[in-house]
């Protein structure tokens, strides 16, 4: 068994914007909001940044689309990971370069065989309502968030985890099934925040340990957010965290509205931007870019259970090698996002990247077609959902293009992201036959993997099912040795391409448009994740 000792964060796939009423766009624009904007805003440029240092004061105005479940264990979609970032805590955080850093875990070590880990827990952290936070309310977390009959998303990620104590007041120790040398990394999950074990309703109380607190919050509308007062961060000069006053998410249906919102004024800073929206916002000097590499990826997923149209891997195969993937990048999103290697491991990962280079090759795409039975006039056509969100409905109306030299008939079917990531009804995301899907930035690859291809995963959006991936997915997660596990890595994405369930079309820079005024924003390399705890206004 190991035992570990830490502080965590992270999160799933993005979401987008929901389609709403046209008339919210012009009173969006034209309001006056009290308390939601910034007096910091007006017509400040960018390289206006004389200040000394960071300053106390103001209210950043952030605009998303509406969440759909505030329960941080159970959300699906990036409105509530952004939200999240700013009203909890994790045991540890990811940096920009994807390592483990502090937060309710000071530090933590693994036992030699992998097992156990220990993690050593602040003594100084209060919720938002001034009661203590302990180590019971991480132990209660975790169970909450593998217990299956509770049915959290992170079910299928910790269950490896078979006991959780807290031996004293200042440790927490994980006790695991199997060696799992990158656990510590998997606490970063977007999931995994730490709850007081006194809400009933995580849903409809927000009650975290986080830089800000709730004040008000009207469903598809706004959030409205305040310094939390018992806050325990502090910055290098010991001053308290953080610099703001608070902070107010402005819901609108979608993003073209919150571009305008931004650049009108009403508006401090807007995530999860497409490239037309990137470019608009670059070319007025008032207003800055912010970016960051990632693995922020759109894709396209086969069904591929027993019956399903896409069950042949000739079938899924053929796919990928009619896509030409610079193609659809140099189309929709040129100099924001990168060519991967067909599967949902990119470039951003390092030694775990599968350094292969899918070649576009039309002519065997379509002799794969008919091995399988779809030679001409007997093509094959299929409905793709697309959820209207980023690029996304840019990159299906490119790739329908690329398909049709090769035989294939796609027709698009858009819909509200709300509606896509929904679990029910014929457009949802995991009942669709079809359907483009984005996902954020994983602590580590093998979590893509866990959540939706392996076996019986919870995001099982294709009904994928093939033995030998989930034999090395396993073996991945508990290979000590690196080298052997990049090995082991490569080796998984070897399957993916050659007879997996999708189609990833690129791997997205994160991209927010903010105003030139604001300052101490870093984006880590999931954007979702993005704190504003040392974030303020120049003056």
């Amino acid at each position: 068994m190991h035992t570990v000792i830490f502080c965590v964060r992270s999160f799933r796939h993005h979401v987008a914007l929901s389609l709403g009423v046209t008339m919210f766009i012009a009173a969006f624009i034209a309001m006056s909001v009290s308390g939601c904007g910034s007096s910091n805003t007006s017509g400040s440029s960018s390289t206006n940044s004389a200040a000394p240092g960071p300053v106390y004061g103001g209210v950043l105005t952030q605009g998303i689309s509406a969440p759909t479940n505030l329960d941080p264990h159970f959300a699906t979609n990036a409105p509530e990971e952004k939200i999240f970032s700013q009203i909890y805590d994790w045991l540890i955080l990811l940096d920009d370069t994807n390592n483990p850093t502090p937060c309710l875990a000071t530090e933590w070590k693994m036992a030699p065989n992998g097992k156990t880990w220990t993690f050593t827990i602040r003594d100084d952290v209060k919720f938002s309502d001034g009661t203590p936070l302990t180590v019971d309310d991480i132990v209660y977390s975790f169970n909450r968030m593998r217990d299956p009959k509770i049915g959290a998303a992170t079910v299928t990620v910790y269950k490896d985890i078979e006991t959780i104590d807290a031996p004293d007041p200042t440790h927490v120790v994980f006790r695991l099934n199997s060696a799992s040398p990158e656990f510590v990394k998997t606490l970063s999950d977007s999931h995994a925040v730490i709850l007081s074990r006194s809400v009933k309703d995580p849903s409809t109380e927000f009650l975290g340990s986080g830089p800000f607190m709730v004040q008000k919050y009207t469903p598809e509308d706004r959030m409205v957010l305040v310094k939390n007062p018992y806050y325990w961060g502090r910055d290098e000069n010991g001053k308290q965290l953080p610099y703001l006053d608070g902070m107010t998410f402005m819901m609108a249906p979608e993003t073209g509205s919150l571009v305008d919102g931004l650049l009108g004024g009403q508006l401090d800073f807007v995530p999860d931007l497409s490239f037309e929206l990137a470019q608009k916002v670059k070319a007025n000097p008032d207003f800055q870019l912010i970016t960051a590499k990632s693995n922020w990826t759109l894709s396209v997923h086969l069904r591929s259970d027993e019956g399903a149209p896409a069950h042949d891997p000739r079938v899924r195969l053929a796919f990928r090698m009619g896509t030409d993937y610079q193609g659809l990048i140099d189309l929709v999103r040129p100099g924001l996002a990168q060519v991967g290697n067909g599967t949902v491991v990119g470039p951003a990962y390092g030694d775990y990247y599968w350094d292969h280079k899918p070649e576009y090759d039309p002519e065997g795409a379509k002799k794969l077609l008919a091995e399988a039975g779809y030679a001409p006039p007997n093509n094959f056509t299929m409905k793709l959902w697309v959820p209207i969100e980023f690029d996304a409905v840019g990159l299906a109306t490119a790739w329908k293009e690329q398909m049709s030299k090769i035989g294939v008939t796609v027709s698009i079917q858009s819909v509200p992201a709300t509606v896509y990531y929904s679990d029910s009804g014929d457009a949802s995301w995991l009942k669709c036959d079809f359907g483009m899907t984005d996902w954020a930035y994983r602590a580590i690859p093998s979590m893509y993997f866990n959540i939706s291809y392996v076996t019986g995963a919870p995001w099982a959006e294709s009904n994928w099912s093939d033995a030998e991936f989930d034999k090395t997915v396993i073996a991945i997660d508990s290979e000590l040795d690196a080298k052997k596990r990049a090995e082991l890595y490569y080796k998984a994405q070897q399957i993916l391409w050659e007879r997996g369930p999708v189609v990833v079309m690129a791997n997205e820079d994160a991209v927010a448009g903010a105003v030139g005024t604001l300052k101490g924003v870093k984006v880590p390399l999931d954007i979702n994740a993005t704190r504003f705890t040392r974030a303020y206004f120049a003056n």
